[in-house]
C-alpha cells in the first residue's frame, strides 16, 4: 500500500505563526514517512520470519518514500525490492547463486550469475497498470523469464523466454548445460519457496517435472506433417516413434523409463488439444531438460517453434 500524501495547504493565506506551523509539521510527517520506511528496511534485510519479509516487501515495492517537505537523494527504486526479497528468500533456504549488485554511481540493483558472464544481468520491471506485480527480466535481451504478484501470491514461468536465452542465445553459443542448469536451478528453487512458504499458485511451464504436467502447444490443432518430420528425425538418430498410448499422436522413449508424448488431449467431440508430456520414475525431468540434452528433439521444436512452443499464462504473457 502507498503511504499517505501531504494535504495541499495555500500557505499565502496563514498567518506566520500558520506559516512555521505548517512548515514544521511538514517536516514532521516526511521524517516519520522516512522512520516508516527504514523500519520496514530492517524488517527486509534483518527478518528470518517468512511472512515478515513477505510483507516487508510487499509494502516497499509501492511505497513513496519522498513528501513534499522532505526528499531523500539517495534511493532504491520500487523495483529493487522485489530483487531484495528474492536474495533474501533465497539466502534463507542456502542458495546464494544470485548475487546481488549495484550499479556504479546509482542505487538501482540487479541480479548476476556467477555461472554466467556478466553480460547477462537481471532486473525486475514493475507493472504499473492491470493487475500491478513485476517481471524478472534479463536487461540485455529482455526476456521475461517469470511475472510475480506478491499480493495475489502468484507466479508464473515464460516459456518463450527460457527457449530464447537460455537456448537461442546460451546453448546454441557455447554456454555449457552445467553452467544454465546451476541458474536454472535457482530460478526454480525460487519457485518453490514461495510455493512451500507461502502457498504462492505456481505455474512452472515448461520447467515443470510432474509426470502429470499437460504442456499445452501453441498450435492447438497440430499438423500432421510436424509429427512426421519427428518420425524422420527419429530414425536418423536410431531412436523409434510408436503411436501414442494416450490417443492420436506419437510416442518416444529416449532412455530406459523417460518417455515423451505428443498427442491430442482433446475430450471426444471437443476442439483439437495437442500437448507434450514428459514422464520419468523419479519426475525430475521437464520438457526443458529434454531440450537441453537431445539435440534432435531441440531441433526439432525449434524448427516447427510457431506450432510446437509451449504456451505460458496467456493473462501476464501476450
Amino acid at each position: 500500500m502507498a503511504n499517505n500524501t501531504d494535504t495541499q495547504i495555500d500557505t499565502a493565506t496563514l498567518s506566520t505563526h500558520g506559516k512555521l506551523s505548517t512548515f514544521n509539521e511538514g517536516l514532521k510527517k516526511g521524517l516519520a514517512n522516512g522512520e516508516r520506511f527504514t523500519a520496514l528496511m530492517d524488517q527486509l534485510i534483518d527478518t528470518t520470519d517468512g511472512e515478515t519479509l513477505l510483507a516487508a516487501a510487499q509494502t516497499l515495492a509501492d511505497f513513496k518514500l519522498d513528501t513534499a517537505y522532505v526528499t531523500f537523494p539517495h534511493q532504491y527504486q520500487n523495483a529493487d525490492y522485489y530483487l531484495i526479497f528474492m536474495s533474501r528468500l533465497l539466502g534463507m533456504h542456502g542458495d546464494e547463486q544470485a548475487v546481488l549488485n549495484s550499479q556504479r554511481h546509482t542505487e538501482a540493483l540487479y541480479h548476476v550469475y556467477s555461472a554466467l558472464t556478466d553480460d547477462y544481468t537481471f532486473l525486475y520491471q514493475v507493472v504499473t497498470t492491470g493487475n500491478g506485480g513485476a517481471y524478472y527480466r534479463e536487461q540485455t535481451t529482455g526476456e521475461q523469464l517469470f511475472y510475480i504478484n506478491l499480493e495475489r501470491r502468484l507466479l508464473r514461468f515464460n516459456s518463450t523466454a527460457f527457449t530464447n536465452l537460455f537456448i537461442n542465445k546460451l546453448l546454441l553459443k557455447g554456454t555449457g548445460i552445467d553452467q544454465i542448469n546451476t541458474v536454472l536451478s535457482t530460478l526454480i528453487k525460487f519457485g518453490h519457496c514461495l510455493q512451500d512458504d507461502f502457498g504462492f499458485n505456481v505455474d512452472f511451464n515448461i520447467l515443470d517435472v510432474a509426470n502429470a504436467a499437460k504442456y499445452e502447444l501453441r498450435a492447438a490443432d497440430l499438423d500432421q506433417a510436424i509429427v512426421d518430420k519427428l518420425f524422420v528425425s527419429a530414425a536418423e538418430n536410431d531412436y523409434m516413434l510408436r503411436n501414442s498410448q494416450q490417443g492420436h499422436g506419437a510416442q518416444i522413449e529416449l532412455r530406459a523409463g523417460l518417455t515423451v508424448d505428443i498427442f491430442d488431449a482433446a475430450d471426444a467431440g471437443a476442439s483439437p488439444k495437442w500437448v507434450l508430456t514428459v514422464h520419468d520414475p523419479d519426475q525430475t525431468v521437464s520438457w526443458f531438460d529434454v531440450l537441453l540434452h537431445f539435440g534432435f528433439m531441440r531441433d526439432w521444436y525449434l524448427d516447427n517453434i510457431d506450432s510446437l512452443e509451449i504456451k505460458a499464462d496467456p493473462l501476464v504473457f501476450a
